[in-house]
């Protein structure tokens, strides 16, 4: 299953569940909150890459609530 974010650059992107590692939060003092003035608000490790969204954690945790919800997450 796949969920939309909207990534750093204005792009949106469509990431597979089973592939993502880890989400962190950016926030002052992250080691991504250089990052934070182009936008991005999370960092989504895939594939042992980084993937900057604007998405909030929040706003994550919210759609994986809803995929949760419908029946779409394992």
């Amino acid at each position: 299953m796949f969920i939309k974010l909207h990534g750093n650059l204005g792009q949106k992107i469509a990431i597979n569940l089973d592939d993502i590692q880890t989400i962190h939060e950016i926030t002052e003092g992250s080691k991504y909150a250089t990052y934070m003035e182009s936008g991005a608000k999370t960092a989504i490790l895939v594939g042992g890459k980084v993937i900057l969204v604007k998405n909030s954690f929040v706003q994550i945790e919210n759609i994986l609530k809803k995929v949760e919800q419908i029946g779409g997450a394992k």
